[in-house]
C-alpha cells in the first residue's frame, strides 16, 4: 500500500489499534483480567508462586525426600488406594458426595487427611449436630478474630504435643482457632485431640475415624510461600507431614489439586482457550485478530494473485506406483515392480475405452491411440515388450528403468487430461 493511494486505511488501522488498547485497559482496570488462576489470593494450590500458594512446601517435601505428588483427578476409590497421606486445603470446588463416601472408606481403612473442613457425611459423629458456619461444610466451631497474627509462641504447657517438637514460635495469617472450651459433652468438637496449641489455642486438631485419622487446620497460612519460612512454620509443616507418614497405611503424601480446577484442563488446547479469555495477552490477541478481520472486510482484499480457470495437470499417478514398486526394485523383485506397474496401467487402460479386462494388447493399444491420435503401433510394442520381459527367466534393472519410462509417457499423454482427438 502506499500512503498516497491508502491513505484512510493507515487512519482506520490506528483507531483500531487504539480501540483495541482501550478496550484491554478497562478489562484490566476492572480487575476482569488475571494473569493465571493459581494468582487468586487465598488459593493453596502446589503450582503457585504467589504468597499464598504452596509450592515452597512441595518443594521442601521433596528435597526432604517425602514422596509427595500432586493429583488432578477426583477423590474416589481407584485414586485413593494409592495413596497414604492426602492434603485437602482450602478447597475452591466443593467435594462431592460419591468422593465423599469413598473417602470415607479409604479413612476407616488407614488413610490420613490433613484438611481445612470437614465435607458433611465425612464423619458420622460431627453430622449428628446441625449447627456450622458453612451450608457445605460442616466443620468444628472455631474462634475467629480479623485481627492478624504476627507472631505467636508455644506455651510450655503444650509442648508434649506431637506437632510441637523442635518448635518454639509459629507465624500465622490469622487468630483462627478450634473452640472447644465452648461446648458441652455432647458436641463432637470435645472430641477433637490437639496436636498444635500455641498461645492463640488449638491451630491443629485430630479426628479419629477407625484405623484412619482426619487431622484439620484451623489455619493452613503456615504452609503458604509467603509464611512457611518465618520462624518455625518450616519445622512445623515437616512435623506434619511426618507425623500423618507414621499412622498412614500407604507411605506417599498427594496434594490435592483437583478441586482448584486444575482436573478439568485435561488438554493443551483447553488450556490455551482459556488463557485467551483469562490473561490480559489473551484478550490483547483476541481484540488484534477482531481488529484484522474487520479491517480485512472493510477493504475486501483477496490474498495472492488471481487465478486463471484454466486446468492443471496434476502429476502423473503411475508416479505413485512407481513409488510403490522402487520398495520391491530396491530388494531386486524387478519382476514384482513390473508386474504392479503393469496392471495398474492396463485397469487404467480399459477403465477408460471401457474394454473388457482380459482383450489384447493389440485392442487396447488401437482404443488408447483413438484417444491421444497417436500410431497404435508404439503403445501395443510397449506393452508387448512388457509382456516379453515377464517371459525371461530374469529381469535386469537397466531394463526394468527403460520400460517404465515408456509406460510413464504414454500414460502422461493419455490420461492426464488430454481429450479424445475426433
Amino acid at each position: 500500500m502506499s500512503t498516497k493511494d491508502h491513505k484512510t486505511d493507515y487512519v482506520i488501522l490506528v483507531i483500531l489499534c487504539i480501540i483495541a488498547g482501550a478496550i484491554i485497559f478497562t478489562l484490566f482496570s476492572l480487575g476482569w483480567l488475571k494473569e493465571e488462576r493459581s494468582e487468586l489470593p487465598g488459593i493453596r494450590t502446589v503450582r503457585s508462586t504467589n504468597v499464598d500458594g504452596a509450592i515452597v512446601c512441595y518443594t521442601l517435601f521433596e528435597r526432604l525426600g517425602f514422596p509427595v505428588g500432586r493429583s488432578e483427578e477426583m477423590l474416589l476409590g481407584d485414586v485413593l488406594d494409592e495413596v497414604g497421606v492426602l492434603f485437602l486445603l482450602e478447597p475452591i470446588i466443593p467435594v462431592r458426595l460419591g468422593e465423599v463416601n469413598d473417602l470415607r472408606k479409604w479413612l476407616t481403612e488407614g488413610g490420613v487427611l490433613i484438611s481445612t473442613i470437614l465435607p458433611k457425611g465425612l464423619h458420622p459423629d460431627f453430622d449428628k449436630s446441625s449447627e456450622g458456619p458453612f451450608d457445605y461444610y460442616h466443620v468444628p466451631t472455631r474462634s475467629v478474630t480479623f485481627k492478624r497474627a504476627k507472631l505467636t509462641s508455644i506455651p510450655d504447657t503444650f509442648k508434649n504435643l506431637p506437632l510441637a517438637r523442635d518448635v518454639a514460635e509459629v507465624s500465622f495469617k490469622t487468630t483462627e482457632i478450634f473452640d472447644v472450651n465452648n461446648f458441652d459433652s455432647n458436641q463432637p468438637t470435645t472430641k477433637i485431640k490437639p496436636l498444635l496449641t500455641d498461645s492463640c489455642g488449638m491451630r491443629v486438631g485430630e479426628y479419629m475415624l477407625q484405623q484412619g485419622r482426619i487431622i484439620l487446620l484451623s489455619d493452613s497460612s503456615f504452609l503458604a510461600n509467603g509464611l512457611i519460612g518465618r520462624r518455625d512454620n518450616s519445622v512445623l509443616a515437616v512435623n506434619l507431614v511426618s507425623y500423618a507418614l507414621s499412622h498412614s497405611k500407604e507411605n506417599n503424601v498427594v496434594f490435592d489439586e483437583y478441586h482448584f480446577g486444575y482436573g478439568s484442563h485435561e488438554t493443551g488446547f483447553t488450556l490455551l482457550g482459556q488463557m485467551l479469555f483469562t490473561t490480559a495477552a489473551g484478550w490483547a490477541i483476541l481484540s488484534l485478530t477482531a481488529a484484522g478481520i474487520l479491517f480485512l472486510v472493510y477493504k475486501g482484499r483477496q490474498f495472492g494473485p488471481r487465478r486463471g480457470l484454466e486446468r492443471e495437470h496434476r502429476r502423473s499417478k503411475l508416479e505413485y506406483i512407481y513409488a510403490v514398486g522402487s520398495t520391491y526394485r530396491a530388494a531386486d523383485a524387478n519382476r514384482i515392480t513390473l508386474e504392479i506397474i503393469l496392471n495398474w496401467f492396463k485397469r487404467k487402460a480399459t477403465k477408460l475405452t471401457g474394454l473388457a479386462k482380459n482383450v489384447t494388447n493389440g485392442i487396447i493399444a488401437v482404443e488408447l491411440a483413438r484417444h491421444s491420435g497417436t500410431d497404435p503401433i508404439k503403445y501395443k510394442a510397449v506393452l508387448d515388450k512388457c509382456d516379453e520381459l515377464l517371459m525371461q527367466k530374469k529381469i535386469s534393472k537397466r531394463q526394468l528403468t527403460l520400460i517404465i519410462g515408456q509406460l510413464r509417457q504414454i500414460e502422461k499423454e493419455i490420461f492426464n487430461g488430454h481429450k479424445a482427438r475426433k
